[in-house]
């Protein structure tokens, strides 16, 4: 039984230690965290827009975030600022994991292409009815209800652009948009580059161009600077160098997720994320023997592999 002397002394010792932990409860509930040193410091957040719903999320091994199945996008709040290993997990899907600095009062943002473990697609045979513009005897062909037509000829090389355009390098050496010749839409840099590089391709509205040989993939921006992602940090950069041996032999967009390129390489069809910071995600689509990309449309890849068309379905 308290006396009344006990029950003033805990009144008072529960007094001290309500004031006592009521700085510490404020300062967390208004977002500060102990860091290194035991400094006191504002916190960030990460927001992670993935392709999947239902996506875990976690952040030095600790289970953050599971994103709503109505919502593929989450904001994991009150991380200290520094470099934390962020990794986005569902099952049937390869891992994305990543190094991002976490800055104070600041969200740091990533859009994340989960690749399922075993994609889904079918075998179309050994004869196809997808049509692509081509080149033939210096004429360029272009499909229209599944018949091809010439549409320009003189023609060396091409581009297929927005808006059903194209840029054709003729065999006068020239460059033209469809059938006129080009003045100031694209710099002397630009086309230097097409002309000299081995392979390259306009990507993200025209605003990239990707080149690439065996062994490097670059990324060249064409639209102003201000308008970059984040990750590109210059104008033109290598985005991928492949391991020692491995040749790639095609690049091609990756449609609606601009961050991420679509590549054949050795016995494979890989989704390759195209920023490195903090390491560098890439996962199979298809497996086979020397797989070539023919079309991406609709929301399929359309592969030859082993004398067989292939169709498969993109996450």
């Amino acid at each position: 039984m308290f006396t009344r002397r006990k029950r003033r002394i805990l009144f008072w010792i529960s007094l001290s230690a309500f004031f006592l932990l009521l700085g510490p409860v404020l300062i967390y509930s208004l977002g500060y965290r102990i860091g290194e040193g035991f400094n006191i410091e504002k916190t960030g957040g990460i927001f992670i827009k993935s392709s999947q719903a239902g996506t875990e999320i976690y952040t030095d091994g600790k289970l953050k975030k599971t994103t709503s199945y109505l919502s593929e996008s989450a904001l994991v709040k009150n991380i200290t600022p520094g470099i934390h290993v962020v990794s986005v997990k569902l099952p049937g899907f390869w891992d994305w994991e990543k190094k991002l600095e976490v800055f104070s009062e600041e969200v740091t943002s990533r859009n994340v292409l989960l690749v399922p473990t075993d994609p889904q697609g079918k075998i179309l045979g050994e004869k196809s009815e997808i049509f692509e513009p081509f080149i033939k005897t210096g004429v360029l062909y272009h499909y229209d209800n599944g018949v091809p037509k010439a549409v320009y000829s003189g023609v060396k090389k091409f581009w297929p652009l927005s808006g059903d355009k194209f840029l054709i390098l003729g065999e006068d050496g020239n460059f033209y948009l469809n059938k006129e010749k080009i003045t100031n839409e694209f710099s002397e840099e630009t086309l230097d580059a097409l002309k000299s590089y081995p392979n390259s391709a306009f990507e993200d509205n025209d605003r990239r161009l990707v080149l690439w040989d065996t062994r490097n993939i670059d990324s060249i921006w064409l639209d102003d600077k201000d308008k970059m992602p984040l990750w590109q940090k210059e104008p033109s950069i290598t985005i991928y160098t492949s391991p020692r041996g491995a040749t790639i032999r095609q690049v091609v967009e990756y449609p609606g997720w601009p961050d991420y390129l679509l590549i054949a390489m050795q016995n494979g069809i890989f989704a390759l994320e195209m920023d490195y910071s903090g390491g560098q995600n890439i996962a199979p689509i298809y497996k086979g023997k020397g797989p070539e990309i023919v079309s991406v449309k609709d929301g399929m890849v359309y592969i030859f592999d082993d004398g067989n068309y292939l169709e498969v379905i993109l996450p």
